[in-house]
């Protein structure tokens, strides 16, 4: 059994949850935070929360403050929305929202609150709330520290984590060494689920792709890392003066030589990488080329990936690697530009395609 710790400064009681411990039911409990992406760890906090008292209100960060923590936060609406969506409608009835406008919140001096839930992480604020109240003479919280909830690697869950791309909401990675190692082949059923656009497609004449490009660019807002596949696209792209986070080329367009593939230059790159994958596969090989790519990206250095064969496919391990919020562009023969932004739903829309292709190991 976990022993009770006192925070310094204060008389609360902080509890650290055990199957063995003895559990007390308060009347009137707190919760803060962002609650982005509310993933396995904001769950098991809600329910042992609601274990542990009548009533509950859970206050989330406003957008204000969400935004200026990471760009990719979703809006309050929404994080609001995604919590409810888990919640019994007996749940709902012995709860409220607020919304937090800074760090501290209405705990302080909230009249009727006997306890308040957190984690490990944010337990200091806890003890800033309590020392706070005993200085205005009223009675501190108990404070509750719930255990993080851990993936299936054994790290903790955490909403950076999936807004980095590396994770989905139940811990549970998107690339392993397994993926990593194997290469996937082409198979009807890939081929089907392949046929209509994977994202927006913007129209602009295929001699031309500046076109489509500019049309799909002017909805980003300037925050978003660009990832290009196809030699048009990112010839089309460094035509307009920008140079992409990460570039797949293969020298072809619809299979064939493309005459301009030499105009694209690998001087405004700061990585080159070379890799060999047929038409029809993605490599073990092109696997690691994009996962190398991307781990440039996030040291803010750029990279073009210069494939002896085909690229088609590399939008489906890119967006399992990419953060969220990444664009992802590539050329549609004889329409324009697809444009599509790494998201939850994107991912597992490519986990659930690599799955289905057959595999081989090296």
């Amino acid at each position: 059994m976990m022993e009770p710790v006192t925070p310094r400064g204060t008389s609360s009681v902080v509890l650290k949850f055990s199957a063995l411990h003895a559990r007390v039911m308060y009347q009137h409990g707190l919760m803060g935070g962002t609650f982005d992406r509310v993933h396995a760890g904001h769950l098991r906090l809600i329910r042992e929360a609601f274990r542990n008292c009548k009533f509950l209100e859970i206050w989330i960060t406003s957008d204000k403050i969400a935004q200026k923590k990471d760009w990719r936060c979703w809006s309050e609406g929404k994080r609001k929305a995604t919590i409810k969506e888990s919640l019994t409608q007996q749940q709902l009835g012995r709860m409220t929202f607020g919304t937090l406008e800074d760090p501290i919140g209405p705990a302080i001096d909230h009249p009727r609150a006997d306890v308040i839930f957190c984690t490990s992480d944010t337990a200091n604020s806890c003890e800033q709330i309590n020392t706070i109240r005993a200085e205005d003479g009223i009675k501190p919280l108990d404070v509750i520290v719930v255990e993080h909830e851990k993936g299936e690697d054994g790290t903790l869950i955490s909403s950076s984590k999936i807004r980095d791309g590396l994770i989905d909401q139940t811990g549970t990675r998107y690339i392993t060494r397994d993926t990593l190692q194997s290469t996937r082949i082409m198979t009807d059923e890939v081929q089907s689920l392949l046929r209509d656009p994977f994202g927006k497609l913007h129209h602009g004449p295929e001699e031309d792709p500046t076109l489509a490009l500019r049309s799909a660019l002017v909805e980003l807002n300037g925050r978003e890392p660009i990832v290009s596949v196809g030699d048009v696209t990112t010839w089309g792209l460094l035509k307009i003066g920008m140079t992409p986070d990460i570039a797949i080329v293969d020298g072809m367009t619809k299979r064939s030589p493309w005459n301009l593939a030499d105009e694209i230059d690998r001087m405004r790159f700061d990585e080159v990488i070379e890799v060999k994958n047929p038409a029809g596969s993605i490599t073990s090989d092109l696997f690691r080329a994009c996962d190398t790519a991307v781990s440039h990206l996030r040291s803010g250095r750029s990279s073009i990936v210069i494939v002896d064969g085909e690229e088609d496919l590399a939008p489906i391990p890119l967006h399992l690697m990419l953060p969220l919020g990444t664009m992802v562009l590539y050329g549609q023969p004889n329409k324009g530009i697809v444009a599509r932004v790494t998201d939850l739903m994107a991912k597992e829309n490519c986990r659930n395609i690599i799955s289905q292709m057959a595999r081989t190991f090296e």
